[in-house]
Parts: C-alpha cells; sequence; structure tokens
C-alpha cells in the first residue's frame, strides 16, 4: 500500500485539535491515559497543539476513547487512507459473506503490507482473525489467545482495565468481551458488570452505547440464566432491569443490535419470575411500555421479510464507517461540478502539474495547498467533519438535541435550541452559515411563516453558501456534502414538476453509484433521509411501483445495518402505495391488511420513541381513516 507523506498539520486540523484537547480536559482523562498503547502523552500533546500529523484511524481511536461516535463525521481520505479502508472493506465483506478462503487470503495480504508499530490495523487483523475462527469451529482457547493478542496491542496493561478506569472505545470494549466470553475466567460475570459501569459511568454518546452495551448485557445475561436455579427475587428483578435498560440503549439510538437475543432473554427471565416476585417498581409509564413478545414477532417477522439475519452472527458492525470518499475523486469530481478547468481552479495556489497528479491518484497534495483548492470548491479544509465545524463538543450534543426536536416536530423547542447554537459556532464558515440557515429556513416553512415558493428560494440561497454549480441535475457526476444534499432533498417540497423530478433523479444516481461502487452501508443514514422525502414526493405525482421499490430497498439496507429509525414511515407508505395502486382497478387494500401494518406501524415507532408517528397512526387505527 502508498505511504502517506508527513506533512505539517494545517488550520484546517485545528478545529479537530482543540476538540480534543477540550474534550480530554472536561471528562479529567489524562494524557497518559487517552495515549496509552497508541503513542507517547508527548506525541499526543504535539496532536493536541496542531504540531504533528494525524491519519484516520488514529483520529477514530481518539474520538471513540472520548465517547465520539465516529458515524456522525463525513470523511476526505488520502491516498493511503482510502486504499486502507478498501482493503479492510473487502475483508470485512468476506467475513460477513461466510467466505472464509477470500477472508484469510485478504488478511494475509493485509498484513503483509503493515508497518510493525500500526498497532490499529495489526490489531483489526487478530479481530478478523478471531471472527474467522469461530466460523471455522477453532477452539475456545485458540479464539481467546487470538482476542487476547489483539486487547494487548492497545491497551499493554490490560489486565488493569478491572480495576483501575481508563478511556476505551468500542472496539476496545468488544474486544475486551470476546476474551471474557471465550477465555477461561472464573469472575466472567464480575468483568462484564465492570465493562457495564464503563458506559454507565462513561461519557459515551447514544450510538457507541448502543453498539456495545446490549452485547455485554446479552453475553451477562446468557451466563446468569446457567445459575438461574440460585436466582432470588432480588437476583430476577436485577436481571430483568438490566435487560430493559440495554433494550433502551438500543431505543434511544434507534438500533437493534442484539434486540432478538436481548427480547428473548428478556420473555426467558419474565418466565422465571412468579407474578408475586414481580417487582412492583417496575411497571414503566404507560407511554412507554414494550411488550417484548409482541416486539420480537414484529422484528423476527420483518427480518424474515426481508432476508436478512434477526440475529448479531459477528462484530464487523463495530467496523463499518460512514461517508467515505477518496480525496483524488473528490477534487476532480468537485472541480468539473464548478465548470472549472485545471489551470482555472489552482490559480494563485498551485502548479496544475501538482493537481493532474494528484486527481491522477499519483501522490498526496500538501495539507495547506489541499485546504485553499477545497475552499474553492466550497468544501471545508478538513479531512472529516461533522455537521458543524467547531471544537466545541456540547455543540455536536445541540446539534443532534435538534434533529431529534425537528423529527419529533416539536418546532417551537427546535427553534429555542437553533438559536443557542447560533450562538456558539462560527458563521463566518460557510458550513456553519449554510447549516444555520437551513434549519433556518425549514423551521420557518414547517410553522407556516414561509409559502413554499418563498422555502425554495430560501434553500436554493442556503445551498450556494457552499455550491453555486449551474445546471446541478445535469451532471454525470457529483460529490455533495451530507448538508449540501439535505438543502436540496428539502426544496422538493416546495417544487413543481420538471425541476423537482430532475433533482430527485440526480440524488438517486448519486446513491446508485454509491451502492454499487461502496454499498448502502457507507452512506445509510443520508439514503434513508432523501428516501423518505423522494418516495412521498415520487407517490404523489403517481409513481407508486417506482415508490415501493425504494421503500423496499431502504427497508432491506436499514435491517442489514441494524437501524430501525425510519422502518415505520417506509412500512406505511408502501402500503399507502399499494392501495393508490390497487384503486386504479377499482379495490382497495382490505381492513384486515391495513389493521396488521398500522399496528406494525405503531410497534415500531414506539420502540424508536417516535411518539408523535405512532399516534398519527393510532389515530388512523382507531377511525378507519387510511391517507397521507
Amino acid at each position: 500500500m502508498k505511504e502517506t507523506k508527513v506533512y505539517p498539520q494545517s488550520e484546517a486540523d485545528q478545529d479537530f485539535a482543540k476538540l480534543l484537547k477540550n474534550i480530554r480536559t472536561e471528562e479529567n482523562v489524562s494524557l497518559d491515559q487517552l495515549a496509552m498503547g497508541l503513542m507517547s502523552a508527548s506525541q499526543l500533546v504535539k496532536i493536541e497543539n496542531g504540531e504533528r500529523p494525524i491519519n484516520k484511524n488514529i483520529r477514530d481511536r481518539l474520538l471513540e476513547r472520548l465517547g465520539i461516535a465516529k458515524e456522525l463525521y463525513e470523511n476526505l481520505l488520502d491516498l493511503c487512507d482510502f486504499e486502507e479502508w478498501d482493503y479492510k472493506k473487502k475483508i470485512l465483506s468476506a467475513i460477513q459473506n461466510k467466505k472464509i478462503e477470500d477472508a484469510y487470503r485478504l488478511l494475509k495480504e493485509y498484513k503483509a503490507h503493515l508497518r510493525e508499530n500500526d498497532r490499529i490495523n495489526h490489531q483489526f487483523i487478530l479481530a478478523m482473525w478471531g471472527e474467522v475462527l469461530k466460523q471455522e469451529g477453532a477452539s475456545k482457547e485458540k479464539i481467546a489467545e487470538c482476542y487476547r493478542k489483539a486487547v494487548i496491542l492497545t491497551i499493554p496493561d490490560a489486565e488493569k482495565v478491572w480495576s483501575e478506569k481508563r478511556p476505551l472505545s468500542v472496539l476496545e470494549m468488544n474486544l475486551l468481551l470476546e476474551t471474557i466470553i471465550y477465555g477461561n475466567n472464573m469472575d466472567y460475570l464480575h468483568k462484564c458488570r465492570v465493562l457495564m459501569e464503563y458506559i454507565d459511568t462513561g461519557y459515551y454518546d447514544e450510538i457507541m452505547k448502543a453498539k456495545i452495551y446490549p452485547k455485554i448485557v446479552y453475553y451477562y445475561l446468557k451466563k446468569q440464566i446457567l445459575f438461574k436455579e440460585y436466582w432470588n427475587v432480588e437476583t430476577q428483578t436485577e436481571n430483568l432491569k438490566i435487560c430493559e435498560k440495554a433494550i433502551d440503549k438500543l431505543r434511544d439510538a434507534g438500533r437493534t443490535y442484539y434486540l432478538v437475543e436481548l427480547l428473548e432473554i428478556e420473555m426467558q427471565i419474565s418466565e422465571i419470575m412468579s407474578d408475586d416476585t414481580f417487582p412492583e417498581d417496575f411497571e414503566k409509564n404507560e407511554t412507554d411500555r414494550i411488550n417484548a413478545k409482541e416486539l420480537l414477532s414484529v422484528i423476527k417477522n420483518l427480518y424474515a421479510e426481508y432476508k436478512v439475519p434477526a440475529y448479531i452472527q459477528d462484530c464487523t458492525y463495530f467496523y463499518q464507517q460512514k461517508w467515505i470518499f477518496s480525496m483524488k475523486d473528490v477534487l476532480r469530481t468537485r472541480r468539473e461540478m464548478f465548470g472549472l478547468t485545471q489551470e482555472q481552479l489552482c490559480e494563485g495556489i498551485c502548479s496544475v502539474k501538482s493537481l493532474r497528479r494528484a486527481e491522477k491518484g499519483q501522490t498526496d497534495m500538501q495539507r495547506e495547498t489541499l485546504k485553499k483548492l477545497l475552499n474553492r470548491l466550497g468544501l471545508s479544509g478538513q479531512m472529516q467533519w461533522s455537521r458543524l465545524i467547531t471544537s466545541d463538543r456540547e455543540v455536536i450534543r445541540m446539534a443532534e438535541e435538534l434533529a431529534d426536536y425537528i423529527n419529533d416536530r416539536k418546532f417551537s423547542v427546535a427553534s429555542k435550541q437553533l438559536e443557542s447554537l447560533k450562538a456558539r459556532i462560527d458563521l463566518d464558515i460557510p458550513q456553519n452559515k449554510q447549516y444555520f440557515l437551513e434549519k433556518q429556513a425549514l423551521l420557518e416553512f414547517e410553522q407556516g411563516k414561509v409559502t413554499r415558493e418563498e422555502f425554495v428560494k430560501m434553500e436554493k440561497e442556503v445551498l450556494e453558501c457552499t455550491l453555486r454549480a449551474e445546471n446541478l441535475y445535469r451532471k454525470e457526476n457529483v460529490y455533495l456534502t451530507e448538508q449540501e444534499i439535505t438543502c436540496i432533498r428539502n426544496s422538493w417540497r416546495g417544487m413543481e414538476g420538471k425541476e423537482k423530478r430532475e433533482l430527485i433523479d440526480l440524488i438517486f444516481r448519486l446513491y446508485d453509484n454509491y451502492a454499487l461502487n461502496n454499498g448502502l452501508s457507507q452512506a445509510i443514514s443520508m439514503y434513508e433521509f432523501i428516501a423518505e422525502s423522494a418516495v412521498n414526493e415520487l407517490g404523489n405525482n403517481g409513481e407508486h411501483v417506482r415508490a415501493e421499490e425504494i421503500d423496499r430497498k431502504v427497508i432491506k439496507a436499514s435491517l442489514s445495518c441494524r437501524r430501525i429509525w425510519d422502518v415505520h414511515y417506509n412500512l406505511y407508505d408502501i402500503l399507502w402505495n399499494e392501495n393508490e395502486i390497487m384503486k386504479k382497478s377499482g379495490k382497495r387494500v382490505s381492513n384486515d391488511e391495513m389493521n396488521t401494518e398500522l399496528k406494525r406501524c405503531i410497534m415500531i415507532s414506539h420502540y424508536v420513541k417516535r411518539y408523535f408517528y405512532e399516534n398519527v397512526y393510532r389515530e388512523k387505527l382507531a377511525n378507519d381513516r387510511f391517507h397521507r
């Protein structure tokens, strides 16, 4: 694999460096603790001061040790990082598809190109080797030894983890858990409890909690059940609460990792408990209760319908990446979108020869030069960014909360949150300005303060904060940030006719190409977001068959990624489109089918705590009304 040239860290990385230092300081994490197994404390100081370059693997690991999921970030990768990611993707695919020979071959080839001190990638190889050994049916001792070797690469004093708390990524916690599961641990249950406490008392975000906590709880309770004859009322009650707590973390994140397994265990525990021993304080608020048996049936049937395994079969989901693009492709594609020649883009920045070599993937550019080129193309000079370019972790949290308020249609609360955000972000940064103005336009539209025509105009102006490409829908290839896609998607709602259809087609060409080359799992969150709006527009325009096809494609992709946020909406949309198709022949969906599907929508929307939609479906069910 190619070697990345080492360049000084540019201004474009300073927000990340500051973010790292701010979080570490806020959470009272020492330099030695955060640097553990990755680098020296002095090297970490240089990173925090913007004096040392940092590759994606180290960025991700430091972020996760500080509780921030890498899924929140978009990524532009240089030559070495992209080639590395592409190779990992092939390994993950081989393991997911149980192609053991391919996995062995790819792992050996990958290992042969690694530097000896590349601990994170050597750890990845060992983790994947452990998955292959499981598929082969190897002995527990052999599997445990593989995971033990993986753990000590980045946690050299691993035994101290159980008595001295330190920052750990979910990947590291998963490897520790695997050593417990396959090792000969007399203190199996104690160590699982320690890992649970890491999550309970830590600073991990909801996505990270959902990834690892349910798995820990599943294996903890699975072992506990072996000793159920020794349970007393207190043990029964505690185990039931632990199980419910794990499921609730999945609900908060809209995920289904180990959900089927946990629901089955919850039912086992409930069967053991008699009515008179069931804890009085266990009853939840009526609006938030989950019926394990009903939910289990709905989830298992849904997975079976879309031919996706209901049970977790490997740990590859921990390593999935999001929104990955090669810098060479982005430079070329974005330049062509802007209608610029290489000479025009380079003017006053660098030589044409340098850009030509970069676009061909022959070399990486100096970071300061690259930043200037990206800025000219309306992009952040950063290689990795979340919704907002910031060094303030609270801003990241507030943006996540704002998205939830909008999804729940709490527009007045969302408006106040947006104003609070405005005071904490730098609006001189085009990407931040675009984010703020787009959310402002959306909230004004949703609250009826502007007309559809005014809304479309506002969204077009917001898009131009970063993108001024003419005749965008006629471009063969495009590169768009998530925020730019959001602007285009929202503008559909106020458009009519040809322009709307052309923009819908543009976005789906982008995703069709992305699915072909990278797999939808890499772009699933935005794909769900786009599809929800597109199928609504297509259905309203009478394209019911195409809308239904897209809905089914999204559901399958979402289930495969263990996401279930928007599945209720997709299911209802399929039902609506089927009914519209049947109307053309003088028929309609039967009441039994309608009621069955509405109940499924109610169950899933309740699970993901989308209570606004749950109430909508309940009203339709109660009043026997069926419409958009």
